[in-house]
């Protein structure tokens, strides 16, 4: 009788032997092809084809993006850029003295050279004023441009400062949240690569998706960049006002004071009434859904939307 070793070894390779001699036969039969539909024929028995076809799909809905994005991010940050147009970042501001710093300083982390902030002060009641005026010191009227109104809201404020803009080119930053570092450059180069377009809009890192949507906390940061869809902008918004930006001085370039916490929706809705935006495969901006007393998903949300939907059609 052989030995248990011995015995444990030839059963092994008998294993092996009927798993080539299977193999072989699938080659013969078709080579790769089979192996391949093999697996697919395992997978829809497993999971059902309508529901195969749907994880296919969501995998490739999360990749290509990403994908995308990796591959034009690196494109820009070496791109020589022929001209260097002045952009301004429209930053309105109220009761978030702690926060605001931040997102100034990550403006001045831009690798684009030539921008100017323009910080509106929406009648903040905390240190918000002095914090303002710390930052004007240090950076310079030619940086920093600050102005403070009655407390009207964040489209009023953003429209005070549309006004004093500059740069050709508008970009939008929330107190609470930060510009990515290569943003500037890719608003500058995506215009400067098509002189048709008049708008664009990249991608946004959100912190917590579950605490966005007022649903607890929990989620881990995702990225996220929707596909240009006129039909589905129509129903729900496609990009936060920090993943937006434009060329200066266009007749629908303006918000209305009305709405609370719709603006970017209904700013991007009118700006590509006519003409569609540029996507473009970069990340934009960092969202916090940390910072107290957010306007997302507040008590005038239901009404909010539903005018927004309304003015569009």
């Amino acid at each position: 009788m052989p030995h248990p070793v011995l015995q444990h070894s030839m059963g092994t390779f008998k294993k092996l032997g009927r798993y080539m001699a299977k193999a072989c036969a699938q080659w013969w039969r078709g080579g790769l092809k089979a192996v391949t539909d093999d697996t697919v024929a395992e997978l829809r028995q497993r999971f059902g084809i309508h529901e195969l076809s749907v994880r296919i799909q969501r995998m490739e809905q999360k990749l290509n993006p990403l994908v995308s994005t990796w591959a034009a991010t690196n494109w820009i940050e070496h791109a020589t850029l022929k001209t260097t147009p002045l952009v301004s970042v429209i930053l309105p501001t109220y009761n978030r003295s702690g926060l605001l710093g931040r997102a100034v300083d990550s403006v001045c982390a831009q690798i684009y050279p030539r921008w100017e902030i323009i910080v509106v002060d929406d009648g903040s009641t905390d240190c918000t004023p002095a914090v303002v005026q710390q930052l004007r010191n240090k950076l310079g009227d030619d940086r920093l441009q600050t102005l403070r109104i009655s407390h009207s809201g964040v489209c009023a404020a953003r429209n005070r400062a549309l006004a004093r803009a500059r740069g050709e080119f508008v970009v939008y930053l929330d107190d609470d949240n930060f510009m990515a570092p290569l943003w500037l450059k890719a608003v500058v180069w995506a215009f400067s690569q098509r002189p048709d377009v008049d708008v664009v809009y990249g991608g946004i890192i959100v912190d917590d998706l579950r605490r966005l949507n007022r649903r607890d906390s929990g989620d881990l940061p995702a990225y996220y960049l929707h596909p240009f869809d006129r039909d589905q902008l129509l129903q729900d918004n496609l990009a936060d006002i920090g993943q937006i930006a434009h060329r200066r001085g266009l007749p629908e370039a303006r918000f209305d004071e009305t709405l609370r916490e719709m603006g970017d929706w209904d700013l991007l809705l009118r700006l590509t009434r006519e003409k569609a935006p540029l996507v473009i495969p970069a990340l934009a901006c960092f969202y916090s859904t940390q910072a107290p007393d957010r306007l997302s998903g507040g008590p005038t949300y239901d009404a909010d939307a539903a005018r927004v939907r309304e003015k569009a059609r």
